[in-house]
């Protein structure tokens, strides 16, 4: 390769990820992990067509946060979300917080207590149904207004992280080999990830189009690893990993990759 052209080619590799098979039969040198960074993001959700998808919310930060708010605003010509559609989880509980949608394009949500507490994990369910026909529709759900403050009324800065309900557009990929039961697979990254950004809107195992439960571990500041929090069945599994992982500065995958493996 032309030392030009490899350069060119080097330049458009943005956010590469690989399945790294061989680390598994090696031993990984831990390095430092990068530090996490607060971020709060909807999940993105891959529909062909018409039809529901289930989304979720999520804020995670290593800050106490007293209190914050924001919107998520969608197109209500080609996605339905009622009030009926939103739900908060347990995450939130120790809060006095209010959310839902207006149905007419806007969720808002809001929550405050008297003291911070960190918050790691999924702090609202929504359902949408998608009602744009055809395929190759995108549909956006974008972060806006969004505040987080701590106990001394300071805002806390966060990485945003917003979704897509779209067909799948990116690389597909099926292992070759069955695997077992208690299959560990570990994720490089080329460059370091935030790891506020690990979790289950970012990476999934799946069965048809069931999650099973796994469990996604920091390994370093460019892997991680994802593994079963029981045995998986003797069938066909896809791991998924969406654009919702991003890069330390922000930068997300060039494009979503999903790996199918059969399990024996």
């Amino acid at each position: 390769m032309h030392r030009h052209a490899h350069t060119y080619f080097m330049k458009k590799i943005k956010f590469l990820l690989l399945f790294s098979i061989l680390l598994l039969l090696i031993p990984v040198i831990p390095t430092e992990a990068a530090v996490k960074k607060t971020a709060v993001g909807v999940s993105s959700a891959f529909v062909e067509r018409t039809g529901s998808t289930n989304l979720t919310v999520f804020i995670s930060s290593d800050e106490k946060i007293a209190g914050g708010s924001f919107d998520i605003i969608y197109n209500p010509d080609n996605m339905r979300i009622s009030t009926t559609d939103v739900k908060m989880t347990d995450t939130l509980s120790d809060y006095l917080s209010s959310g839902g949608s207006d149905g007419a394009g806007k969720i808002s949500m809001s929550f405050a207590k008297s003291s911070g507490s960190t918050i790691d994990g999924t702090i609202m369910e929504v359902k949408a149904t998608v009602l744009t026909p055809g395929s190759g529709k995108i549909n956006d759900l974008k972060l806006e207004k969004v505040e987080l403050f701590n106990e001394q009324g300071n805002k806390i800065n966060a990485q945003l992280v917003n979704g897509q309900v779209k067909p799948f557009d990116g690389k597909e990929s099926t292992y070759g080999d069955t695997v077992g039961v208690n299959k560990p697979w570990v994720i490089t990254l080329s460059k370091p990830y935030n790891p506020a950004t690990l979790n289950a809107s970012a990476v999934s195992v799946k069965r048809g189009s069931t999650a099973f439960p796994v469990e996604v571990e920091a390994i370093n500041d460019t892997q991680f690893r994802v593994k079963p929090i029981g045995p998986y069945l003797k069938t066909t599994y896809t791991l998924e990993v969406t654009d919702q992982l991003r890069s330390v500065n922000g930068t997300k995958l060039s494009q979503p990759v999903r790996l199918t493996f059969k399990v024996n």
